[in-house]
C-alpha cells in the first residue's frame, strides 16, 4: 500500500542525489506514492546544467520536479510573507508539506544512502498511536545537557530543567551555539531544549496534523524555517511538542548513512568548499555505475542540453559582471 510522499529539496550533488533517491526506492519503492524533488532557484557552484542529467538518471520514479520561486538557503522569510504561498514555497519542505494528500510526509536529505527498507521500519512504530512525526530526534552533539550525560534524544521527554538549571549548564559547557540557546532560554523556550528537533535527514511528518496546525491553516510556524531557533525545524517542534503532540525517536543508522562519501559525515561543508564537493560527488558517482544504478553514458542529445544551459548562465554572469564593472 502506497502510504507515504517523499520530499527532498536539490541543492547541488546530483550524484548524492541520485544514490539517495534510487536506494530508497530499492528498499522502500512499495511504501511511496510520489516523490516531490524540489529545485532551488539558486545552485551552488552555478551548477545548473546537471539538472537534465539527474532527471535523465530518475527518469523511471514517480517524480514531480518543484520550481519554487524563492530561495533562504539557511534562513527564512519575514514572517509576514507567510500569507503568500509562493514566498512560503521558499522554505525547505513547504510545498510538499502542503500539497501531500497523504498520512505521512518522509524528508530526506539529498546526501543519504538507504541500506534497507527504514520506511517500513518507521511505519511499524505509527500504528498504535497519533504522532506528529518519527525520525532522530535532537542535535545532542551540539547540547550541553548531552554533553553533561543527562538528555538524549531517547530521554528528551524527561529531562526537563528549569530555566536557571538550563543556563547554568550552557554556562559550564558552552555548547556551539551558546549565543541561540540564551535568547531562546531569555523567551521561555526551554523544553524541549533549544537543540531538539525532529532531524531532517530521514523523518516521516504526519501530514494531516502538520497541515491543520502550521501556516497557513494553522498558527504554528513552518517546519523549513530557523525562525530564530538554533536550526531548521526546531520551533516547529517545540511548538508542536507544547501543543501535546508525540515524537518518536527513531535513528537512522544502520539503516541509512547520511553523507557517506564525505570524508567528515557532513553535507553541508561541501557547500563552501568545492574541493570537498567534487570528490564527494566523485564517490557517489563511483557507486552508481559499480552498482549499475546509472548507464555508463548518457545520450549526445543530453550533452547538447547540458551544453547549452552551461553556455547560458557563462554569458548571464559575463553580462552581470560587466554592469557592476561600468556602474563602479
Amino acid at each position: 500500500m502506497n502510504q507515504i510522499d517523499v520530499c527532498i529539496n536539490y541543492y547541488g550533488k546530483p550524484y548524492h542525489t541520485a544514490v539517495t533517491l534510487l536506494t530508497l526506492w530499492k528498499h522502500s519503492s512499495k511504501h511511496i506514492n510520489k516523490i516531490f524533488l524540489v529545485i532551488e532557484k539558486i545552485q551552488p557552484y552555478y551548477q545548473y546544467d546537471v539538472i537534465p542529467l539527474l532527471k535523465f538518471y530518475l527518469k523511471g520514479l514517480p517524480i514531480e520536479y518543484v520550481y519554487p520561486q524563492y530561495f533562504y538557503y539557511s534562513g527564512n522569510p519575514d514572517e509576514s510573507w507567510l500569507t503568500d504561498p509562493e514566498k512560503r514555497y521558499g522554505l525547505k519542505y513547504q510545498y510538499a508539506l502542503e500539497k501531500s494528500d497523504k498520512e505521512f510526509l518522509f524528508l530526506s536529505h539529498n546526501d543519504c544512502l538507504y541500506e534497507d527498507d527504514l520506511l517500513g521500519k518507521m511505519l511499524m512504530k505509527t500504528q498504535h498511536e497519533t504522532i506528529a512525526g518519527i525520525g532522530l530526534v535532537g542535535q545532542c552533539w551540539n547540547c550541553p545537557a548531552f554533553f553533561a550525560k543527562l538528555c538524549d534524544g531517547s530521554r528528551f521527554e524527561s529531562f526537563v530543567p528549569a530555566k536557571a538549571e538550563l543556563k547554568e549548564l550552557v554556562d559550564t559547557y558552552n555548547p556551539p551555539r551558546a549565543e541561540i540557546h540564551y535568547k531562546l532560554i531569555d523567551r521561555e523556550l526551554i523544553h524541549p531544549l533549544p537543540e531538539c528537533r525532529l532531524n531532517e535527514y530521514a523523518c516521516l511528518v504526519n501530514v494531516p496534523v502538520y497541515q491543520k496546525n502550521v501556516v497557513p491553516t494553522g498558527d504554528i510556524l513552518p517546519f523549513g524555517g530557523g525562525w530564530h531557533g538554533t536550526d531548521w525545524g526546531a520551533i516547529w517542534f517545540h511548538s508542536m511538542y507544547n501543543r501535546g503532540y508525540k515524537f518518536i525517536n527513531f535513528p537512522f543508522e544502520p539503516f541509512m548513512q547520511h553523507a557517506p562519501f564525505s570524508n567528515n559525515g557532513s553535507g553541508h561543508r561541501a557547500d563552501t568548499e568545492f574541493d570537498l564537493y567534487k570528490s564527494s560527488e566523485q564517490g557517489a558517482k563511483a557507486y552508481l555505475l559499480s552498482n549499475n544504478l546509472i548507464p555508463k553514458q548518457i545520450p549526445f542529445a543530453l550533452r547538447l542540453e547540458k551544453q547549452a544551459i552551461r553556455t547560458k548562465h557563462q554569458i548571464r554572469n559575463a553580462l552581470i559582471k560587466l554592469k557592476v564593472k561600468m556602474a563602479g
